[in-house]
């Protein structure tokens, strides 16, 4: 897919695998200004990572939303710089899952890729809502 970053399949992946359980690694911050702390305490070029690496999510229907952030191998999941979800094989159950499972068979070699789009919630959302 030529992206930035990827991650990518070592074995063959069946349909209905998890890839990735959020919920055991995910990092998620109590508040904003625990974000800042961790970040502006990281040298520079890992704190510019970090940031790409973080995202907002709801975990339960109409909760708050949360920054959260991987520090494991699942920050390389790609989004393929795209907005077609046909190209993800990668999904989590609902948008506010931390479970990530295939959605096709994926061959040894594949860039595992995922729609950042699909968390619904992550649409129009301002960094100013968070305190950011």
């Amino acid at each position: 897919m030529g992206t930035h970053r990827g991650l990518f399949a070592t074995w063959d992946i069946r349909k209905g695998e998890v890839i990735h359980n959020g919920s055991a690694s995910d990092v998620v911050f109590p508040d904003a200004m625990a974000y800042r702390r961790f970040v502006f305490a990281l040298p520079q070029r890992a704190a510019c990572d970090m940031i790409d690496w973080t995202w907002t999510q709801r975990l339960e229907k109409d909760g708050p939303m949360k920054i959260m952030t991987a520090i494991n191998i699942s920050a390389m999941l790609s989004t393929g710089l795209t907005t077609d979800s046909d190209l993800a094989n990668v999904m989590p159950e609902s948008s506010t899952s931390q479970l990530y499972y295939a959605t096709r068979d994926i061959k040894f070699g594949d860039e595992i890729l995922t729609d950042a789009n699909f968390v619904g919630d992550r649409k129009n959302f301002a960094a100013t809502d968070l305190g950011i």
